[in-house]
């Protein structure tokens, strides 16, 4: 890669899964501007726990990942609730969990209704989504997927010994089998796609070629220089200056993105004056803050020696090591009749239509996103996996200090409102009857609880699921939110009030995407790429 220099045409804060996209493709559209691609962690490209699809879990609490707790949460029990994000080259697609799911149609044409521009509907995306996608099946529906994109997907080809009985258990809840989870509409029970190929993880810097841009790794922007209301460079912590005679793009993620915002002085007044931060623009930074909360439910598995789940010694197929250890997703609505209820308790206003709200995954493991070690990593327990996708809760993300590398302040205040706990509650009574189901009655035991919590079941009352929520939820790892398009950023990225500023990352989504992020964020990274080429 390049040497860096100090002045430029382009400066991308962030070098992340939005800022590799933008900073490639600037770079191939002119290949004669100098990029820089600025980020605060280290590239560890090749680290082979960034690479192996099973050992995501131990980058927890690494210096490759920034390490958020929330305030406490009062409808949590006080909990603070860790976030992780990642702090390396690629960031968030070098240390995620691998899935590859775009969401419903319906939340990107809402979005694009909300924000006036049909280039965020999902049929304004959807030239973007094919052309980041290298789809595993050439069998595959061409309508709606690309084979020729740098991001290669994979999915199947384990055999695990629990995927007949677990797909069956799904659709005996009442779901249908669905071909194709990212056609638009997810709903059923689809089989799990990834991003491994050839066991190894496809990350945004392997797979999108950044030769000839300037990349500085472990360079953290303190604030976006200005002079009026023109953005024309950055100031790094060491006090260090590089300037952008064009345009700086600002992809540093849902989490840190408002923070270099408020810490330019772009943000609420009563917030920046906390801290002695000149205002330059008043904008709603760091509000509208979503994230899709889960709640993780174990079971206790008989005959765990016949190799049913991960820790188990007869659980030793070469192909285990090749992606997560699960086959399938479902993915389904809440009943209207539910979500209307939920209005009148929330205050607002319920319109039926097509949607995702919840997905349940059932994992052949003990998974390591939960408050405290639910069950021994030993082969005998699988996990439920419950989230949360519609979440229409709203949090804030502020200042602690006047420091960038000071955490900043982070309430995402999960399952605050009836709609939220409404979608959960659906979601764990799912996966509750899918578990009972005669057909998993050969191979599991029962729940195993938290320690001193009841069991619960599909009968369980909304209080008693309610319990669960408040003691165990967690965070999938999703932020976004917190720089939306319509508030923050025009249609076309640009913030508003200021000149030669844009935002690229989730946290321009006005809205939850029913998702996890990564295949919506390379196709909206590569959609705004688009729009910044056409404007150089």
């Amino acid at each position: 890669m390049a040497s860096s220099a100090e002045a430029f045409d382009y400066i991308v804060i962030g070098g992340g899964l939005s800022g590799c996209v933008v900073a490639a493709r600037l770079h191939e559209a002119y290949p004669s501007l100098l990029i820089a691609l600025l980020e605060a962690g280290p590239d560890e490209s090749h680290n082979p726990a960034v690479l192996s699809p099973v050992l995501y879990p131990t980058l927890h609490g690494t210096p490759l990942q920034y390490s958020y707790e929330s305030t406490p949460q009062p409808q949590l029990g006080g909990r603070k609730i860790p976030n992780w994000g990642g702090r390396l080259l690629s960031g968030g697609s070098a240390v995620n969990y691998g899935a590859w799911t775009r969401g419903h149609y319906a939340d990107f044409d809402l979005w694009s209704r909300e924000v006036g521009d049909p280039r965020w509907s999902y049929k304004g995306l959807l030239p973007y989504f094919k052309k980041s996608e290298h789809w595993h099946d050439d069998n595959g529906d061409a309508s709606q997927h690309g084979f020729s994109g740098p991001i290669h997907t994979s999915s199947g080809g384990r055999d695990y010994a629990l995927r007949e009985p677990v797909k069956q258990a799904l659709l005996s809840t009442g779901l249908e089998y669905n071909p194709d989870l990212n056609s638009g509409d997810p709903n059923g029970v689809a089989q799990l796609v990834e991003n491994w190929h050839n066991a190894s993880r496809q990350h945004a810097a392997i797979c999108y070629d950044l030769h000839g841009v300037h990349v500085k790794t472990e360079t953290v922007v303190q604030r976006i220089v200005f002079e009026g209301k023109k953005a024309i460079g950055v100031e790094l912590v060491d006090g260090q200056r590089l300037t952008a005679s064009k345009e700086i793009v600002l992809s540093s993620g849902a989490l840190r993105t408002p923070q270099v915002l408020m810490l330019s002085g772009i943000g609420i007044k009563s917030e920046l004056d906390k801290h002695d931060i000149k205002q330059v623009a008043e904008l709603p930074v760091g509000q509208n803050l979503h994230d899709h909360g889960s709640v993780n439910i174990v079971w206790k598995l008989k005959n765990p020696e016949k190799g049913y789940a991960f820790g188990s010694p007869a659980f030793n197929k070469p192909e285990y090591a090749n992606g997560n250890p699960m086959d399938w997703m479902a993915t389904a609505a809440v009943p209207d009749e539910d979500l209307h209820k939920a209005a009148s308790v929330d205050g607002t206003e319920f319109k039926p239509s097509p949607r995702t709200d919840f997905e349940v995954t059932v994992m052949y493991a003990v998974t390591a996103a939960a408050p405290t070690e639910m069950a021994p990593m030993d082969g005998t327990h699988i996990t439920t996996g419950v989230l949360c996708m519609s979440t229409t809760s709203r949090g804030t993300l502020k200042l602690a200090s006047d420091k960038a590398t000071d955490n900043a302040i982070v309430d995402p205040r999960y399952f605050a409102n009836e709609h939220d706990r409404s979608v959960i509650r659906a979601g764990m009574r799912l996966a509750l009857k899918a578990m009972e189901s005669t057909v998993m009655q050969e191979y599991v035991d029962g729940e195993t609880p938290p320690p001193g919590m009841p069991r619960i079941s599909s009968a369980s009352s909304d209080e008693e699921l309610d319990a669960r929520v408040e003691s165990t939820s967690w965070s999938w790892f999703h932020p976004a939110g917190t720089a939306s398009m319509g508030k923050v950023v025009d249609s076309k990225c640009r913030v508003y009030k200021v000149d030669g500023l844009r935002i690229v990352d989730a946290s321009i989504m006005p809205l939850s995407i029913t998702a996890h992020l990564q295949a919506s964020m390379y196709a909206i990274a590569e959609s705004a790429a688009d729009l910044i080429v056409q404007a150089a």
